[in-house]
């Protein structure tokens, strides 16, 4: 390559301003819109001596990289797929997974992420596997103990809302029906691992998982409502606001003209 289209302040550890700081372009004696030639002249590199330490670390990993200027090569752009993979390619997920990192899939995740879910939902849902709502038991933490709104439990925990509460395992019944296939448990873990670990068909699990997002983000919403707004809802207006929203979601999906979701509406039907 020639290295006149190229900046230098590019390095595999990243862009070296934000490696050496603001100033250290001035320690190295290099302009911040060098190009490669410009420092790399008559194959020796170009840098000012320096005697912090950091940035003589850094000079040493740039003086070891192996270049060749070349008048005859045009300068090009190789995309990083990987730990010393680079291709000319631009490839977004593999960007997307260098961004992100790696970590190994929970296996709850499928109860969060599917084409279908509703994402303020899924979100609510995913604080609550986490135990990260502000329930009462965390609260209290911070010097502010909170009772259960819908049954004065004392002791307002995750597991109590969904759905050891009365009023909430009530309103479970009603808009989960028979989805399960046998009665619902007010357990927290055990509806999760049944979740999980269940045999179900595909439209009873896109249901399953759309019914406890919907229902977890209503619970939330109306213990909301009944702290800071003295509103509340009974058991059966809720289950009817849950039930619409979900038709509604359905309809959204366009079900009656997708293969894999022929029928969606009716399973939700005959689950009532």
């Amino acid at each position: 390559m020639r290295g006149r289209e190229r900046d230098f302040l590019w390095h595999p550890r990243g862009r070296l301003i934000e490696v050496i700081g603001e100033i250290g372009t001035q320690k190295l004696g290099i302009a911040r819109d060098a190009r490669i030639c410009e420092v790399f002249r008559e194959r020796v590199w170009r840098i000012r001596n320096c005697r912090d330490q950091h940035i003589r670390e850094v000079i040493q990993g740039i003086t070891c990289l192996p270049l060749s200027l070349s008048d005859s090569e045009p300068d090009a752009v190789s995309w990083k797929c990987g730990e010393g993979d680079y291709r000319e390619r631009f490839i977004a997920s593999e960007t997307w997974h260098q961004l992100r990192g790696r970590k190994e899939e929970v296996r709850w995740s499928k109860l969060l992420w599917f084409p279908q879910n509703v994402p303020r939902y899924a979100f609510i849902t995913w604080l609550a596997i986490k135990d990260r709502l502000a329930t009462g038991s965390r609260t209290r933490q911070w010097g502010q103990a909170q009772i259960c709104v819908y049954c004065g439990e004392p002791d307002e925990t995750r597991d109590h809302l969904f759905f050891a509460c009365p009023y909430t395992f009530t309103l479970w019944l009603q808009v989960v029906g028979n989805l399960f296939g046998s009665a619902p448990d007010p357990d927290w873990e055990i509806t999760l691992q049944r979740l999980i670990n269940g045999n179900f068909d595909r439209l009873t699990f896109i249901l399953l998982r759309l019914v406890l997002q919907t229902t977890i983000y209503f619970i939330w919403r109306e213990r909301i409502d009944r702290r800071h707004n003295n509103a509340a809802k009974t058991v059966d207006q809720l289950a009817r606001l849950i039930d619409k929203t979900i038709r509604n979601r359905i309809t959204s999906t366009g079900y009656n003209l997708k293969k894999k979701l022929y029928g969606l509406m009716q399973r939700w039907f005959s689950a009532h």
